[in-house]
């Protein structure tokens, strides 16, 4: 088999996550590559299936090896990967019935936002992301809306599906300082935004997360519908019940916490 230097997956392998929306079928398929950004990805896929413990192990065996590797600005990237993943990963490991350790999720921020952030784009935005959603766990909403509309203003002339994580972030900030109107807007911006993304699997993704918040704010109705959008999506049904139980989570735990609780 042909590789190109630095290749960390097989060609093509995205689309087994975008189109397929199959992500055991995803990870089997990266049986064989060594690279320590394949473990990056390894982990990923175990994150977004809601099954952190097995994604840290992998994170570490990437982290372990990742400065023997290049410094090319692709590597560099991948190094800034490997941190905004652990930390959605420890958001996640959050949302479980055990709770997981909140301290986490700030030792892996520091890790983020004390190294160097790479010169590109994709970069800057998670990095600001990142730091939206940490304000919106430690209920800092000014802050967080401040955050979330540079994003949305810097996105305004490209359609990146992770817009749609902006709008919602945005909603939640502005939910959370009494400005119900403006965040019923964002709501709708995302309702709106949802149904064009590029692929399935971020249709899904982000539909589980806004029929959790209409659930939280007593949009029943509203909620329901994004559920029929889920089960209308051509997509494994493994998939689908992964989605509905990351929804059920968001609003499990933020019914506890008395906030809403957004990864």
């Amino acid at each position: 088999m042909n590789r190109e230097p630095d290749q960390a997956a097989p060609k093509n392998w995205i689309m087994l996550v975008t189109d397929r929306c199959d992500l055991d079928l995803a990870f089997e398929a990266l049986e064989g590559w060594e690279h320590f950004h394949t473990d990056t990805i390894r982990g990923r896929i175990r994150s977004l299936q809601l099954r952190p413990d097995e994604a840290w192990e992998h994170f570490e065996n990437a982290q372990k090896r990742s400065e023997s590797y290049g410094h090319s600005l692709r590597n560099v990237l991948r190094r800034f990967y490997l941190k905004i993943y652990r930390f959605e990963n420890a958001l996640i490991e959050e949302s479980g019935s055990d709770a997981g350790d909140p301290t986490k999720m700030e030792d892996c921020l520091r890790a983020l936002l004390c190294g160097e952030t790479p010169d590109a784009d994709i970069a800057r935005t998670l990095n600001l992301f990142s730091k939206g959603l940490c304000r919106l766990h430690r209920e800092k909403y000014a802050e967080a809306k401040k955050i979330f509309r540079k994003l949305l203003q810097e996105s305004r002339d490209r359609l990146g599906d992770e817009k749609a994580g902006f709008y919602l972030g945005a909603a939640v900030a502005h939910r959370g300082l009494g400005e119900e109107e403006e965040s019923d807007r964002q709501i709708e911006n995302a309702s709106l935004f949802i149904p064009a993304l590029d692929n399935a699997f971020n249709m899904g993704y982000y539909a589980g997360a806004l029929a959790a918040l209409l659930r939280i704010w007593d949009k029943e109705e509203e909620a329901s519908e994004w559920d029929a959008f889920i089960q209308r999506l051509k997509i494994p049904p493994k998939t689908v019940r992964l989605f509905e139980e990351r929804s059920r989570r968001i609003v499990e735990r933020s019914l506890k916490l008395d906030r809403v609780f957004l990864f």
